[in-house]
């Protein structure tokens, strides 16, 4: 037994017994190696292609200007330098979709609305008293904000920083920022030389503190962000991006866990020559999937909890921290099936083989549309606005931090998405039962052609 059990060790790879299992061995894995290596330049240029020439789709950015300035003072300073400068940068790339927005009737309620609803990415604002306050302030008569000079109120940035804040926080307010900086500027220098050619030298000699300060620096900006991410709240950055990828691979496993416990039924049934009905293998498959999604979910739910993230909108969400972890959790739930349940219909129609290029295509096709918005990528890009990814991340950002709310068509997407792979999966099924059914048939018949004969 030793003896023998030596020579089976002792075979080689290049033995001529095993050269045509060698060469199957090897032609399998060529053409593996040559789907990956496509894969690898049709999928990862997808995700490269939607951040590359970023700054080109600037433009597509839009970024309301309200002059409120030049509105309620005939001899504005602030406002008409703002609005001249940022008209005149959509003359060169990159800028922002620079437009121009009548104030009447308009509040800052109305401007908040505007951008909390995504009409815009931002708002310019430039206050009806940015002249008016600095004219006061060196006047000696008000102007003043708790008794002190506060330039910055002179224009307001307005954002909504938790709408995507790899875009806000990176990109928009810092262009801005740049943006602000020859205009204020111009109209500091202007309105000082304005004090100065008329200012005699005794009243130069008796500028108090607060004049000082005024001609110093007449004019500044501020952010105000309408729904930022609030201190000790960025770990909710993890569900809006990685988190997703993990949450996939956990669906992923649970897939393959249920397909390998599977097996000794189905070999057992294959010895015994029975099989169950196409009803019974689609609750076979989908009854186990179902509760393994409920426990992922929760967990999944729960662990955010467990790092302090809010579930009522910081304030502006109209449901509580309980209602909002259980809309947090559906939406979850929601999510897990519409991911899940694609990859089990694939796997059905794809088997073990070539699954694994489909698990790539899935992840890549969804992390590109929560990655960056569509609005700063080709036109392409816009079908991330039907995956579950996108629909998942827009809900998120809602329920924690308040942004705009599109929970019906987020859910409403992602229970199509679970309906359509629910119908595939069982159509799915049901093709391969029919081609086993004609193979068994043709299989039968060749047998009663060999015994006649």
């Amino acid at each position: 037994m030793g003896e023998e059990r030596d020579v089976d060790f002792s075979l080689s790879v290049r033995d001529p017994h095993i050269r045509q299992a060698r060469n199957k061995t090897i032609k399998t894995l060529l053409m593996y190696f040559a789907l990956m290596t496509v894969a690898v330049w049709a999928l990862l240029s997808v995700f490269w292609g939607s951040t590359y020439k970023l700054e080109y789709y600037f433009p597509n950015v839009k970024v309301y200007v309200y002059d409120y300035d030049s509105a309620a003072n005939p001899n504005a300073i602030l406002g008409p330098s703002v609005v001249q400068y940022l008209v005149g940068t959509t003359s060169t790339r990159p800028h922002m979709g620079v437009i121009v927005r009548d104030p009447s009737g308009k509040t800052f309620d109305d401007v908040a609305s505007e951008i909390v609803g995504e009409k815009a990415w931002a708002a310019v604002v430039i206050n009806a008293n940015a002249t008016s306050n600095f004219e006061q302030a060196i006047a000696g008569t008000g102007g003043l904000l708790e008794g002190e000079w506060a330039p910055e109120g002179a224009i307001s940035l307005v954002v909504a920083g938790s709408r995507w804040f790899q875009v806000i926080l990176e990109y928009l307010l810092p262009f801005l920022g740049r943006y602000m900086e020859t205009p204020t500027l111009e109209a500091s220098h202007q309105a000082a030389a304005s004090f100065f050619s008329s200012a005699s030298p005794d009243a130069l000699g008796t500028l108090t503190a607060t004049q000082q300060a005024a001609l110093a620096t007449p004019f500044a900006y501020q952010n105000i962000d309408l729904r930022p991410i609030l201190p000790k709240q960025w770990a909710g950055a993890a569900p809006l991006e990685a988190g997703l990828i993990y949450y996939i691979i956990f669906a992923f496993h649970i897939a393959i866990i249920l397909l390998f416990s599977r097996m000794p039924l189905q070999q057992s049934m294959q010895k015994q020559g029975v099989r169950i009905s196409w009803l019974h293998t689609c609750l076979l498959r989908l009854g186990p999937v179902f509760v393994g999604y409920f426990f992922l979910s929760l967990a999944y739910s729960l662990i955010n909890i467990a790092f302090l993230l809010p579930m009522d909108g910081n304030g502006y969400a109209g449901f509580g921290p309980q209602g909002g972890f259980m809309v947090f959790w559906m939406l979850n739930l929601l999510t897990i099936f519409a991911l899940g349940l694609a990859m089990e219909s694939m796997l059905t129609l794809l088997t073990l083989r070539f699954f694994p290029f489909f698990l790539i295509s899935w992840i890549i096709l969804n992390i590109t549309s929560s990655f960056f918005p569509a609005t700063l990528a080709e036109h392409f890009y816009k079908y991330g606005y039907a995956m579950p990814f996108w629909h998942t991340t827009t809900a998120t950002k809602h329920i924690m931090w308040g942004a705009r709310n599109r929970l019906g068509l987020n859910f409403g997407v992602l229970v199509a998405w679970c309906a359509l792979s629910f119908c595939t999966l069982c159509l799915f099924e049901l093709m391969w039962r029919r081609i086993e059914e004609r193979k068994e048939r043709k299989q039968r018949a060749k047998d009663v052609e060999g015994q006649a004969k």
